[in-house]
Protein backbone atom coordinates (compact mmCIF):
# COMPACT_ATOMS: atom_id res chain seq x y z
CA UNK A 1 0.00 0.00 0.00
CA UNK A 2 1.02 3.90 -0.93
CA UNK A 3 1.07 5.80 1.89
CA UNK A 4 1.97 8.68 0.09
CA UNK A 5 -0.92 11.74 -0.60
CA UNK A 6 -2.91 11.72 -3.19
CA UNK A 7 -3.40 15.02 -4.75
CA UNK A 8 -5.28 17.12 -7.20
CA UNK A 9 -3.65 18.52 -9.71
CA UNK A 10 -6.01 19.57 -13.03
CA UNK A 11 -9.53 20.47 -12.87
CA UNK A 12 -11.86 20.11 -15.67
CA UNK A 13 -15.60 20.87 -15.83
CA UNK A 14 -18.86 21.54 -18.41
CA UNK A 15 -21.95 22.83 -16.53
CA UNK A 16 -24.90 24.76 -17.03
CA UNK A 17 -22.66 27.40 -16.01
CA UNK A 18 -20.65 27.57 -18.65
CA UNK A 19 -17.73 25.50 -20.44
CA UNK A 20 -15.38 26.17 -18.29
CA UNK A 21 -13.46 25.97 -14.82
CA UNK A 22 -13.87 29.71 -15.41
CA UNK A 23 -17.49 30.27 -15.58
CA UNK A 24 -18.15 27.69 -13.49
CA UNK A 25 -16.31 29.27 -10.35
CA UNK A 26 -17.40 32.52 -11.12
CA UNK A 27 -21.08 31.05 -11.47
CA UNK A 28 -21.19 28.96 -8.18
CA UNK A 29 -19.25 31.85 -6.36
CA UNK A 30 -22.01 34.38 -7.28
CA UNK A 31 -25.14 32.55 -6.99
CA UNK A 32 -25.92 32.17 -11.05
CA UNK A 33 -28.87 29.88 -11.48
CA UNK A 34 -27.81 27.98 -14.36
CA UNK A 35 -31.59 26.42 -14.49
CA UNK A 36 -34.06 27.46 -17.48
CA UNK A 37 -36.71 26.16 -19.73
CA UNK A 38 -36.11 22.81 -21.29
CA UNK A 39 -35.26 23.43 -25.23
CA UNK A 40 -33.10 20.63 -26.47
CA UNK A 41 -36.24 18.29 -26.83
CA UNK A 42 -40.14 18.26 -26.73
CA UNK A 43 -41.08 16.61 -23.32
CA UNK A 44 -44.83 18.20 -23.33
CA UNK A 45 -46.23 15.73 -20.54
CA UNK A 46 -42.90 16.71 -18.17
CA UNK A 47 -44.10 17.20 -14.39
CA UNK A 48 -41.51 20.27 -14.70
CA UNK A 49 -40.07 22.01 -18.16
CA UNK A 50 -36.88 23.26 -16.17
CA UNK A 51 -33.44 22.16 -16.21
CA UNK A 52 -30.02 22.84 -16.38
CA UNK A 53 -28.55 22.15 -19.70
CA UNK A 54 -24.96 22.76 -20.63
CA UNK A 55 -23.54 24.30 -23.36
CA UNK A 56 -22.53 21.44 -26.40
CA UNK A 57 -18.69 21.56 -25.94
CA UNK A 58 -16.21 22.75 -29.04
CA UNK A 59 -13.38 20.74 -30.14
CA UNK A 60 -11.48 22.96 -32.80
CA UNK A 61 -9.35 20.46 -35.21
CA UNK A 62 -10.12 17.72 -32.85
CA UNK A 63 -11.50 14.68 -35.05
CA UNK A 64 -14.84 12.96 -33.02
CA UNK A 65 -15.72 9.67 -33.64
CA UNK A 66 -19.53 9.05 -35.91
CA UNK A 67 -21.62 8.94 -33.36
CA UNK A 68 -20.54 10.83 -30.34
CA UNK A 69 -23.37 11.66 -27.29
CA UNK A 70 -23.92 14.56 -25.54
CA UNK A 71 -22.38 13.17 -22.02
CA UNK A 72 -18.92 11.83 -24.00
CA UNK A 73 -18.76 15.36 -25.81
CA UNK A 74 -18.94 16.45 -22.08
CA UNK A 75 -16.81 13.75 -20.36
CA UNK A 76 -14.21 14.38 -23.23
CA UNK A 77 -14.33 18.26 -23.23
CA UNK A 78 -13.79 18.14 -19.33
CA UNK A 79 -11.04 15.39 -19.46
CA UNK A 80 -9.13 17.36 -22.11
CA UNK A 81 -9.14 20.50 -20.22
CA UNK A 82 -8.10 19.08 -16.94
CA UNK A 83 -5.20 17.43 -18.53
CA UNK A 84 -4.04 20.57 -20.18
CA UNK A 85 -5.25 22.36 -16.64
CA UNK A 86 -2.70 19.52 -15.18
CA UNK A 87 0.15 20.24 -18.08
CA UNK A 88 0.73 16.09 -17.83
CA UNK A 89 3.15 15.28 -20.96
CA UNK A 90 2.13 12.48 -23.03
CA UNK A 91 4.75 10.21 -21.70
CA UNK A 92 3.08 11.06 -18.35
CA UNK A 93 -0.66 10.35 -19.54
CA UNK A 94 0.36 6.68 -21.23
CA UNK A 95 -0.34 4.39 -18.13
CA UNK A 96 -2.87 7.07 -16.48
CA UNK A 97 -6.08 5.57 -15.27
CA UNK A 98 -9.59 6.49 -16.78
CA UNK A 99 -12.59 6.76 -14.43
CA UNK A 100 -16.04 7.57 -15.06
CA UNK A 101 -19.25 7.61 -13.35
CA UNK A 102 -22.57 7.92 -15.51
CA UNK A 103 -26.03 7.68 -15.07
CA UNK A 104 -27.55 7.01 -18.61
CA UNK A 105 -25.03 6.89 -21.14
CA UNK A 106 -25.86 7.70 -24.34
CA UNK A 107 -29.73 7.51 -23.71
CA UNK A 108 -30.66 10.80 -26.02
CA UNK A 109 -28.98 8.31 -29.21
CA UNK A 110 -30.76 5.27 -28.23
CA UNK A 111 -34.50 7.39 -27.84
CA UNK A 112 -33.60 8.86 -31.54
CA UNK A 113 -33.19 4.92 -32.40
CA UNK A 114 -36.23 3.77 -30.68
CA UNK A 115 -38.56 7.22 -32.50
CA UNK A 116 -37.38 6.58 -35.75
CA UNK A 117 -37.96 2.92 -35.73
CA UNK A 118 -41.69 3.46 -34.02
CA UNK A 119 -42.17 5.82 -36.94
CA UNK A 120 -41.49 2.91 -39.49
CA UNK A 121 -38.07 4.16 -41.01
CA UNK A 122 -34.62 1.71 -40.37
CA UNK A 123 -32.39 3.81 -38.17
CA UNK A 124 -28.79 3.40 -38.32
CA UNK A 125 -27.68 0.86 -36.01
CA UNK A 126 -24.70 3.09 -35.38
CA UNK A 127 -26.96 5.38 -32.97
CA UNK A 128 -26.76 2.67 -30.52
CA UNK A 129 -22.90 2.98 -30.34
CA UNK A 130 -23.28 5.38 -27.39
CA UNK A 131 -25.55 3.54 -25.51
CA UNK A 132 -23.15 1.32 -23.25
CA UNK A 133 -22.15 3.27 -20.66
CA UNK A 134 -18.52 3.10 -20.97
CA UNK A 135 -18.62 5.13 -24.11
CA UNK A 136 -17.30 7.99 -22.71
CA UNK A 137 -14.59 6.34 -20.88
CA UNK A 138 -13.57 4.74 -23.92
CA UNK A 139 -13.41 7.81 -25.68
CA UNK A 140 -11.46 9.67 -23.35
CA UNK A 141 -8.96 6.69 -23.05
CA UNK A 142 -8.37 7.28 -26.36
CA UNK A 143 -7.92 10.63 -26.68
CA UNK A 144 -5.40 11.02 -24.39
CA UNK A 145 -3.45 7.88 -25.60
CA UNK A 146 -3.64 6.26 -22.34
CA UNK A 147 -2.86 1.94 -21.89
CA UNK A 148 -3.73 2.34 -18.36
CA UNK A 149 -6.36 0.68 -16.49
CA UNK A 150 -10.28 2.14 -17.02
CA UNK A 151 -13.68 1.37 -15.51
CA UNK A 152 -16.97 2.86 -15.40
CA UNK A 153 -19.35 3.23 -12.31
CA UNK A 154 -23.05 3.21 -12.72
CA UNK A 155 -24.13 3.71 -9.21
CA UNK A 156 -26.74 6.05 -10.09
CA UNK A 157 -26.39 9.91 -8.37
CA UNK A 158 -23.32 8.83 -6.49
CA UNK A 159 -21.73 7.19 -9.25
CA UNK A 160 -18.77 9.41 -10.23
CA UNK A 161 -17.81 10.08 -6.39
CA UNK A 162 -17.49 6.35 -6.07
CA UNK A 163 -15.31 6.72 -9.85
CA UNK A 164 -12.73 9.31 -7.84
CA UNK A 165 -13.28 7.14 -4.29
CA UNK A 166 -11.92 3.99 -6.95
CA UNK A 167 -9.02 6.28 -8.46
CA UNK A 168 -8.01 7.46 -5.06
CA UNK A 169 -7.73 3.40 -4.49
CA UNK A 170 -5.66 2.53 -7.36
CA UNK A 171 -3.21 5.37 -6.83
CA UNK A 172 -2.77 3.96 -3.04
CA UNK A 173 -2.64 0.43 -4.32
CA UNK A 174 0.13 1.58 -6.89
CA UNK A 175 -2.22 0.73 -10.19
CA UNK A 176 -1.34 3.97 -11.64
CA UNK A 177 0.35 7.22 -10.49
CA UNK A 178 -2.08 9.19 -12.45
CA UNK A 179 -6.12 9.12 -12.63
CA UNK A 180 -8.54 11.16 -14.60
CA UNK A 181 -11.47 10.70 -12.60
CA UNK A 182 -14.99 12.63 -13.17
CA UNK A 183 -18.30 11.43 -14.31
CA UNK A 184 -20.75 12.65 -17.66
CA UNK A 185 -24.43 13.15 -18.23
CA UNK A 186 -26.47 14.45 -20.52
CA UNK A 187 -30.57 14.96 -20.08
CA UNK A 188 -33.05 13.01 -22.46
CA UNK A 189 -36.90 12.11 -21.67
CA UNK A 190 -36.48 9.14 -19.82
CA UNK A 191 -34.48 10.57 -16.62
CA UNK A 192 -36.96 13.73 -17.58
CA UNK A 193 -40.32 11.03 -17.40
CA UNK A 194 -39.13 8.78 -14.53
CA UNK A 195 -37.89 11.56 -12.02
CA UNK A 196 -41.68 13.10 -13.12
CA UNK A 197 -43.33 9.84 -12.57
CA UNK A 198 -41.71 10.08 -9.17
CA UNK A 199 -42.82 13.21 -8.76
CA UNK A 200 -39.48 14.27 -7.70
CA UNK A 201 -39.40 17.41 -10.06
CA UNK A 202 -39.68 20.78 -9.32
CA UNK A 203 -41.94 23.05 -11.38
CA UNK A 204 -39.87 26.42 -9.98
CA UNK A 205 -36.05 26.90 -9.54
CA UNK A 206 -35.24 23.89 -6.82
CA UNK A 207 -34.80 25.35 -3.61
CA UNK A 208 -32.50 22.96 -1.30
CA UNK A 209 -33.24 23.23 2.09
CA UNK A 210 -36.12 25.53 2.25
CA UNK A 211 -39.66 24.69 3.77
CA UNK A 212 -41.16 25.13 0.51
CA UNK A 213 -38.97 22.86 -1.16
CA UNK A 214 -41.35 21.00 -4.05
CA UNK A 215 -38.23 19.20 -5.50
CA UNK A 216 -35.41 18.98 -7.88
CA UNK A 217 -34.53 20.00 -11.22
CA UNK A 218 -32.66 18.14 -13.47
CA UNK A 219 -29.11 18.80 -14.97
CA UNK A 220 -26.44 17.72 -17.28
CA UNK A 221 -22.60 18.18 -18.07
CA UNK A 222 -19.25 16.20 -17.09
CA UNK A 223 -16.37 16.92 -14.82
CA UNK A 224 -12.78 15.57 -14.06
CA UNK A 225 -10.53 15.45 -11.85
CA UNK A 226 -6.68 14.57 -12.07
CA UNK A 227 -5.43 12.96 -9.45
CA UNK A 228 -1.88 11.88 -8.57
CA UNK A 229 0.26 10.49 -6.17
CA UNK A 230 2.01 13.51 -4.27
CA UNK A 231 5.45 12.13 -5.46
CA UNK A 232 4.90 11.79 -8.97
CA UNK A 233 3.34 15.32 -8.95
CA UNK A 234 6.31 16.86 -7.03
CA UNK A 235 8.34 15.02 -9.09
CA UNK A 236 7.28 16.75 -12.41
CA UNK A 237 7.05 20.43 -10.51
CA UNK A 238 3.29 20.28 -10.93
CA UNK A 239 0.79 22.76 -9.56
CA UNK A 240 -0.99 21.16 -5.93
CA UNK A 241 -4.86 22.46 -5.86
CA UNK A 242 -5.58 20.03 -3.03
CA UNK A 243 -5.18 17.06 -1.66
CA UNK A 244 -7.91 13.91 -2.00
CA UNK A 245 -8.15 13.14 2.23
CA UNK A 246 -10.20 10.15 1.89
CA UNK A 247 -13.26 8.57 0.71
CA UNK A 248 -16.44 6.46 2.17
CA UNK A 249 -18.82 4.15 0.69
CA UNK A 250 -22.23 2.68 2.41
CA UNK A 251 -25.80 1.14 0.95
CA UNK A 252 -28.79 2.19 3.14
CA UNK A 253 -30.47 -1.56 2.16
CA UNK A 254 -33.86 0.74 2.63
CA UNK A 255 -35.54 1.45 -0.38
CA UNK A 256 -35.37 1.55 -4.35
CA UNK A 257 -35.47 5.49 -4.47
CA UNK A 258 -36.17 6.56 -1.18
CA UNK A 259 -33.38 7.49 1.74
CA UNK A 260 -33.54 6.14 5.02
CA UNK A 261 -35.08 8.83 6.88
CA UNK A 262 -32.36 9.20 9.28
CA UNK A 263 -29.74 9.70 7.09
CA UNK A 264 -28.21 6.08 8.95
CA UNK A 265 -26.94 4.94 5.48
CA UNK A 266 -25.47 8.60 4.43
CA UNK A 267 -23.94 8.80 8.17
CA UNK A 268 -22.15 5.53 7.75
CA UNK A 269 -20.46 6.81 4.46
CA UNK A 270 -19.16 9.91 5.94
CA UNK A 271 -17.72 8.43 8.79
CA UNK A 272 -16.10 6.20 6.81
CA UNK A 273 -14.51 8.66 4.71
CA UNK A 274 -12.93 10.46 8.33
CA UNK A 275 -11.92 6.85 9.59
CA UNK A 276 -9.84 6.42 5.57
CA UNK A 277 -8.76 9.86 6.22
CA UNK A 278 -7.55 9.53 9.43
CA UNK A 279 -9.69 12.57 10.91
CA UNK A 280 -12.39 13.29 13.18
CA UNK A 281 -15.41 15.07 11.96
CA UNK A 282 -13.91 18.31 13.95
CA UNK A 283 -12.02 18.63 11.56
CA UNK A 284 -14.52 19.70 8.41
CA UNK A 285 -14.85 23.07 8.12
CA UNK A 286 -17.51 23.11 5.18
CA UNK A 287 -20.12 20.30 3.47
CA UNK A 288 -20.77 20.69 0.00
CA UNK A 289 -24.22 18.56 0.11
CA UNK A 290 -25.74 16.12 -2.06
CA UNK A 291 -29.06 18.91 -1.23
CA UNK A 292 -31.25 17.21 -3.95
CA UNK A 293 -33.95 19.83 -2.83
CA UNK A 294 -36.57 17.03 -2.13
CA UNK A 295 -37.76 16.85 1.02
CA UNK A 296 -36.90 13.32 1.75
CA UNK A 297 -33.31 13.53 0.77
CA UNK A 298 -32.92 16.74 2.65
CA UNK A 299 -34.26 16.06 5.40
CA UNK A 300 -32.38 12.43 5.57
CA UNK A 301 -29.01 14.12 4.90
CA UNK A 302 -29.43 16.80 7.61
CA UNK A 303 -30.55 13.95 10.11
CA UNK A 304 -26.54 12.56 8.76
CA UNK A 305 -25.18 15.89 9.45
CA UNK A 306 -26.51 16.62 13.12
CA UNK A 307 -25.71 13.28 13.86
CA UNK A 308 -22.19 13.75 12.30
CA UNK A 309 -21.25 16.81 13.64
CA UNK A 310 -23.22 16.90 17.19
CA UNK A 311 -22.84 20.08 19.18
CA UNK A 312 -20.89 21.48 16.25
CA UNK A 313 -23.78 21.21 13.56
CA UNK A 314 -25.14 24.86 13.30
CA UNK A 315 -21.17 26.15 13.16
CA UNK A 316 -20.21 24.10 10.04
CA UNK A 317 -21.61 25.61 6.50
CA UNK A 318 -23.16 23.62 4.27
CA UNK A 319 -24.90 24.74 0.96
CA UNK A 320 -26.35 22.65 -2.18
CA UNK A 321 -24.75 24.08 -5.94
CA UNK A 322 -27.57 21.87 -7.20
CA UNK A 323 -29.37 25.13 -7.16
CA UNK A 324 -27.56 26.53 -9.93
CA UNK A 325 -26.45 23.23 -11.69
CA UNK A 326 -29.16 20.97 -11.20
CA UNK A 327 -29.25 17.57 -10.67
CA UNK A 328 -26.43 15.95 -12.90
CA UNK A 329 -26.93 12.16 -11.72
CA UNK A 330 -24.12 10.43 -12.33
CA UNK A 331 -21.82 13.62 -12.92
CA UNK A 332 -22.79 15.11 -9.58
CA UNK A 333 -20.57 13.80 -7.66
CA UNK A 334 -17.65 14.88 -9.81
CA UNK A 335 -19.02 18.49 -10.42
CA UNK A 336 -19.34 18.85 -6.56
CA UNK A 337 -15.91 17.45 -6.05
CA UNK A 338 -14.79 20.31 -8.19
CA UNK A 339 -16.67 22.86 -6.45
CA UNK A 340 -15.33 21.72 -3.16
CA UNK A 341 -11.55 21.89 -4.62
CA UNK A 342 -12.12 25.73 -5.71
CA UNK A 343 -13.71 26.25 -2.34
CA UNK A 344 -10.36 25.25 -0.80
CA UNK A 345 -8.18 26.93 -3.11
CA UNK A 346 -10.18 30.67 -3.31
CA UNK A 347 -11.60 30.55 0.42
CA UNK A 348 -15.42 31.13 -1.07
CA UNK A 349 -18.13 28.92 0.14
CA UNK A 350 -20.82 28.78 -2.79
CA UNK A 351 -24.68 29.42 -1.83
CA UNK A 352 -27.41 27.34 -1.76
CA UNK A 353 -29.59 29.82 -3.89
CA UNK A 354 -33.34 30.32 -3.79
CA UNK A 355 -33.39 29.51 -0.29
CA UNK A 356 -35.36 32.02 1.39
CA UNK A 357 -37.06 29.86 4.43
CA UNK A 358 -34.21 27.95 5.83
CA UNK A 359 -35.43 24.53 7.29
CA UNK A 360 -35.07 24.86 10.85
CA UNK A 361 -35.81 21.68 12.65
CA UNK A 362 -32.00 20.90 12.47
CA UNK A 363 -30.31 23.78 13.11
CA UNK A 364 -28.46 23.82 10.30
CA UNK A 365 -26.38 26.34 8.49
CA UNK A 366 -27.48 26.28 4.61
CA UNK A 367 -25.49 29.32 3.66
CA UNK A 368 -28.78 31.08 1.77
CA UNK A 369 -28.42 33.07 -1.02
CA UNK A 370 -25.14 34.69 -0.73
CA UNK A 371 -21.08 32.99 -0.97
CA UNK A 372 -18.97 33.45 2.00
CA UNK A 373 -15.88 34.33 1.80
CA UNK A 374 -14.29 31.63 4.43
CA UNK A 375 -11.22 29.81 4.55
CA UNK A 376 -11.30 26.06 5.65
CA UNK A 377 -8.90 23.38 5.36
CA UNK A 378 -10.99 20.42 4.92
CA UNK A 379 -14.48 19.78 2.90
CA UNK A 380 -16.88 17.03 3.16
CA UNK A 381 -18.67 16.29 -0.03
CA UNK A 382 -21.34 14.18 -0.12
CA UNK A 383 -23.22 12.30 -2.97
CA UNK A 384 -26.34 9.88 -1.99
CA UNK A 385 -27.98 7.71 -4.74
CA UNK A 386 -31.29 5.66 -5.49
CA UNK A 387 -31.09 2.42 -4.04
CA UNK A 388 -28.69 3.96 -0.70
CA UNK A 389 -25.68 4.03 -2.53
CA UNK A 390 -23.73 6.75 -0.75
CA UNK A 391 -20.59 7.83 -1.11
CA UNK A 392 -18.41 10.63 0.67
CA UNK A 393 -14.96 12.46 -0.43
CA UNK A 394 -12.77 14.80 2.00
CA UNK A 395 -10.81 17.10 0.66
CA UNK A 396 -7.99 19.17 2.07
CA UNK A 397 -5.96 22.39 1.02
CA UNK A 398 -3.02 21.49 -1.17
Amino acid sequence: MNTDDVVVTGLGIVSALGPSVDSFRDGIFAGRCGIGPLSLFECKDARSQLVAEAPTPRFDGLSLPAVCSRPDRFGLRAALDAVSDAQLSAAELAQAAVLFGTGTGGAIETEAYLRALHEGAVPSSGLLVAHQPASVTDLVAQAVATHGPRTTVMTACSSSAIAIAQALDWIRLGRCDVALAGGAEGLCRLTIAGFGALRATSPEPCQPFDKNRKGLNLGEGAAVLVLESRRHAERRGARILARLLGAGMSCDAHHMTAPQPEGKGALQAMTAALRDAKLDASAIGYINAHGTGTPHNDSAESHAVRSLLGDRAGQVPMSSIKSMVGHTLGAAGAIEAVASVLSLQHGILPPTKNLRDPETDFGLDYIPEVARQKQVDVILSSSFAFGGNNAALLFGRG
